[in-house]
């Protein structure tokens, strides 16, 4: 019934990983439709790509969902999604709200602004000083997003089981790795 939260710095591929390992470990994903999905089923119908790792404007704060809603719908539907277990969970505060769930293991994926800016050209074909622009203006506002969502810093270590260094550690051994962590009886 294993739970594995993803959370990621932008430009590491967290995201690509997280598919590659709950197909690794015949594991459901959960991500933005998933998570969309869930959310307007409990009536709360908002555009989560648009506002995911972006800081929240006054606009939005005055005529789009209360915090508070958009909080406590999150945390349910992450709570609900962890009890169906064998879930590979991408961003969106599951390492926050499942932080005394037993079955979880969350990482954080990191890397130097060298290895997401070669990452990034490489899979998006933008030129050097955009894509280091596009990681500066993305880390300034998941910031901004984790602390007005999540009362939290993403980047806080001690949210985590694990930090995993693209740096440090070779993309293809990213999975293994993350399925070392878990109990015998799930991988």
């Amino acid at each position: 019934m294993a739970v594995i939260t993803i959370s990621r710095q932008y430009g590491t591929g967290g995201v690509k990983l997280g598919r590659e390992l709950a197909e690794s470990l015949n594991h459901r994903l959960f991500y933005v439709n998933e998570l969309a999905k869930e959310c307007k089923e409990r009536g709360l119908d908002i555009d989560l790509e648009r506002i995911e790792g972006r800081a929240p404007r006054l606009l939005d704060r005055i005529f789009g969902q209360s915090r508070e809603k958009v909080r406590n719908i999150l945390r349910d539907v992450m709570v609900e999604t962890a009890r169906t277990g064998n879930v590979v969970i991408c961003g969106w505060g599951g390492q926050v709200f499942l932080k005394n769930n037993e079955d979880a293991l969350h990482v954080r994926i990191v890397g130097s602004m060298e290895a997401r800016t070669r990452y990034l050209k490489d899979t998006s074909g933008l030129p050097h000083s955009s894509v280091e622009e596009l990681i500066a203006s993305a880390d300034r506002n998941q910031g901004l997003f984790s602390h007005y969502f999540f009362d939290v810093d993403f980047a806080d270590p001690k949210l985590y089981h694990a930090a995993i260094n693209i740096d440090q550690t070779p993309r293809k051994d990213i999975i293994g790795l993350i399925s070392l962590m878990l109990p015998e009886t799930v991988g």
